[in-house]
């Protein structure tokens, strides 16, 4: 037996179990009780005696889509004689069904021994459902071969709308009527069949079901091939449409595409001369570099030979702020332009969605990024090996000069290849002596102006007193970006120690720490007006 299909029986039983129907034969029990009942409306459609009903209906329970159909047939419930009672069966079956023919053949089968053997006299012999004495159709089983899906019904939609056919119901004209109505069930929830004249003028004084004759149901059912026709015709229109707009939206969709390519081709022109302009800059560097170092050994030369300290001190000095002059000129690298900063949405930007997976644009961000990373990776090199080589070369200058008995000052550069290096928080200790050359005078390019007082009244806001000096100054580099951290970002060290020197009662020694106490008097910047 196929648990696809199942027999249910129902009844009306009078006080004071009313209505009532009960799984009997097949399918799953469980899903069955899910089924929603199939009481009559008897205020919009009524049985009489010598009278039938056949229905067709969708349903959706458990997950599952059911069409069933089911006879009703009158009789009376026990000491009761109210009208339009009745006793049926309902054949349902899974989203599939079997053909009208045999499905009229056991239905009628199962019925006539429902009433045979729980009807005596027109009046239904037992008080429930659940107490029917059924009996397998023979041909049951014959069910359960070549089921058919139903695929032209919608079994989710429901319109509370019902539809009553006034008609011959032999097997025969029954069979043909059913096999048409299963495509109305997207349109009625539910479709009754009758021959009853007494019915079908219950149900039109009524109004409350639709009702229509032989010829009404086939005006149904051309009005319904009508509508998929029109449905076709309407699908056609849209996917012809559609076509026809896709010329326009492939050429549009190339066309965005194919400018976003130029722009991406353009760029990556731009970048590479300004990546051989940043080599360019690059090998400017090092050879000022190297020319630095010669021009160091020929200082320790002269002072060798016999030479005057003031006259190298001044030489070296002027040597030094030209290799300042010549790095400051070359060493800002500029950024990679990605094919992404483009800037605000331009005609021709390709929209997220116009492709799927990864864009170009996402995919030269990536090198961009990649080359940008590189690019700063190795000029951190550059200047890294650079400032030490000439702290090395300070010290061996110190070294010579000391040893000969001539004292040389050489101020100590801070090896800082980062602006976020802020480990030193002293500043060193100057002495007054006027042979020696501050550090603070080694700022490229000189300070020429200081701030006014509304700035400094800014940084006062801005610190807390307290604290230490290298983070005053960062304030100070933040709060003054164009005319103090543009110049100065990488001579921090000699700027804490200009900024110590002007303001001495605004700071004070705890320890290895220099802290700032109070108003700073002078700021020093520059300002090119």
């Amino acid at each position: 037996m196929d648990g696809s299909y199942f027999f249910i029986a129902f009844g009306t039983f009078g006080n004071p179990n009313g209505f009532r129907q009960s799984f009997v034969l097949g399918g799953n029990a469980a899903i069955a009780k899910e089924i929603r009942t199939f009481d009559l409306k008897t205020n919009a459609i009524k049985l009489f005696p010598d009278s039938r009903i056949y229905a067709l209906r969708k349903d959706y329970a458990g997950g599952s889509s059911f069409i069933s159909y089911c006879l009703y047939t009158f009789a009376k419930e026990q000491n009761s004689n109210r009208g339009g009672t009745f006793i049926g069966s309902g054949l349902l079956f899974s989203g599939k069904s079997a053909s009208e023919g045999l499905v009229i053949e056991i239905l009628n089968e199962f019925h006539e021994n429902l009433e045979k053997n729980n009807v005596t006299e027109e009046v239904i012999s037992v008080g429930h459902s659940d107490q029917f004495t059924v009996q397998k159709p023979k041909d049951f089983d014959k069910l359960g071969f070549h089921l058919q899906d139903i695929d032209e019904v919608d079994f989710t939609r429901f319109s509370e709308t019902y539809l009553v056919v006034y008609c011959i119901t032999d097997p025969a004209e029954l069979k043909e009527k059913l096999t048409k109505a299963v495509q109305l069930l997207n349109m009625y929830d539910a479709i009754y069949f009758t021959q009853s004249s007494e019915i079908a003028e219950f149900v039109q004084q009524k109004g409350i079901f639709k009702i229509v004759n032989a010829d009404g149901f086939e005006n149904e059912i051309q009005l319904l091939q009508k509508e998929k026709e029109r449905s076709v015709q309407n699908m056609i229109r849209e996917l012809e449409t559609e076509k026809e707009s896709l010329k326009d939206e492939k050429q549009k969709v190339i066309n965005e595409a194919s400018q976003q390519i130029e722009r991406n081709v353009q760029r990556h022109q731009d970048n590479e001369k300004k990546i051989q302009a940043s080599r360019d800059s690059v090998r400017v560097i090092s050879q000022e570099y190297d020319q630095y170092s010669k021009k160091l050994d020929e200082l320790v030369n002269n002072l060798k030979s016999g030479g005057k300290t003031e006259i190298v001190r001044k030489q070296y000095q002027e040597n030094k702020k030209a290799l300042g002059s010549v790095v400051i000129q070359n060493k800002n690298i500029p950024s990679l332009d990605t094919v992404s900063s483009s800037g605000p949405a331009r005609p021709g930007t390709l929209k997220p969605n116009s492709f799927s997976g990864n864009s170009l644009a996402e995919f030269n961000t990536g090198r961009s990024r990649e080359e940008n990373s590189k690019s700063r990776s190795m000029i951190y090199k550059i200047m890294t090996f650079v400032l030490l080589f000439l702290l090395a070369g300070s010290y061996l200058s110190y070294f010579l000069f000391f040893s000969k008995g001539h004292k040389i000052e050489i101020p100590y550069t801070e090896a800082s290849v980062s602006e976020n290096s802020e480990n030193v928080e002293t500043v060193p200790t100057v002495q007054p002596d006027n042979t020696m050359v501050r550090a603070e005078e080694n700022l490229n390019p000189l300070p020429n102006s200081e701030l006014n007082d509304n700035d400094r009244i800014l940084i006062s806001k801005k610190v807390k007193s307290g604290t230490k000096i290298d983070s005053l100054v960062n304030a100070i580099y933040e709060l003054n970006p164009s005319t103090i951290k543009d110049y100065y970002r990488h001579q921090k060290k000699d700027y804490k120690e200009k900024l110590y020197h002007i303001n001495p009662a605004s700071f004070s020694i705890k320890g290895p720490d220099t802290i700032w106490v109070d108003t700073l008097k002078k700021v020093p910047n520059y300002s090119k007006f």
